[in-house]
């Protein structure tokens, strides 16, 4: 029986929204190469012989780009000796390209058509939740006395905290979509700043939970105030405590070494 680490929804929980980004930065890699009018899914609700073919293309890319990083990274963790982490199973790397594969179809048939966007969002929060979840547990462990994090604890972190991104980054995406199904004032102006959705909410999310706000892209609405203020105190609040734990696990380590 396979562990729980290796179970399907374990797996999908950990690779959707990684993969739907990736089926996001193939499908516009994919238009660059092949023009096809992408943006007019968004107003253009039917779907077409090209819609689908984009779509099965895109899951097939994506399930082959998962394939290639387990074989990278399984490949540098035995180069290396890695003993604390073990290689991906054959299990998880294919129920991680099932995962790739349906991303890539469900980006392009749902996440292109706007009404679509809503319940993928859904979906989304739940895994964002799972993430948290798992975030707040992992932190809780490693803030009790005596304990460090190894590096591989860290990086797990980084990896949820990045899921978290570009989880915030489709919730703002679909916010304005919701708005503009609605007829209200788009609240954050991404189809107005060179019309890219996708890429303007990735900037805005990165440029606001990093803190950094340049102001060219501004929350217009109430309810986009109030995501911004959860999205940034809970991004803001992730980063500190890492930045702590990965302070104490030098501290510790360097007073061990009589540093």
């Amino acid at each position: 029986m396979p562990s729980d680490k290796t179970t399907f929804k374990n797996v999908l929980y950990t690779h959707f929204v990684p993969c739907f980004f990736a089926g996001v930065a193939l499908l516009y890699l994919g238009n660059a190469l092949f023009p096809h009018d992408v943006a007019a899914a968004l107003t253009d609700d039917r779907f077409v012989t090209a819609d689908f073919l984009f779509a099965l293309a895109n899951g097939l890319l994506v399930g082959v780009a998962v394939l290639g990083f387990h074989g990278l990274y399984n490949r540098h963790l035995r180069r290396v000796g890695a003993v604390s982490r073990k290689p991906a199973s054959s299990r998880k790397i294919s129920y991680g390209m099932a995962t790739g594969f349906l991303c890539g179809i469900v980006m392009v048939l749902l996440g292109l058509h706007r009404e679509g966007l809503i319940p993928l969002t859904l979906g989304v929060l739940s895994i964002l939740a799972w993430h948290l979840r798992a975030f707040t547990h992992t932190i809780v462990v490693l803030l009790r006395p005596g304990n460090s994090a190894t590096w591989e604890e860290v990086i797990e972190l980084l990896r949820i905290y990045l899921t978290m991104l570009a989880g915030f980054t489709l919730v703002n995406a679909t916010l304005e979509v919701i708005h503009l199904l609605l007829g209200m004032e788009a609240p954050f102006g991404f189809l107005t700043n060179s019309g890219e959705i996708f890429l303007n909410a990735l900037y805005f999310t990165v440029v606001s939970m990093t803190t950094l706000g340049y102001g060219d892209l501004v929350p217009r609405t109430w309810d986009a105030k109030l995501l911004l203020i959860f999205q940034s105190l809970t991004s803001y609040i992730m980063f500190a405590l890492m930045v702590g734990i990965i302070t104490r696990g030098v501290v510790r380590t360097r007073e061990e070494n009589g540093e």
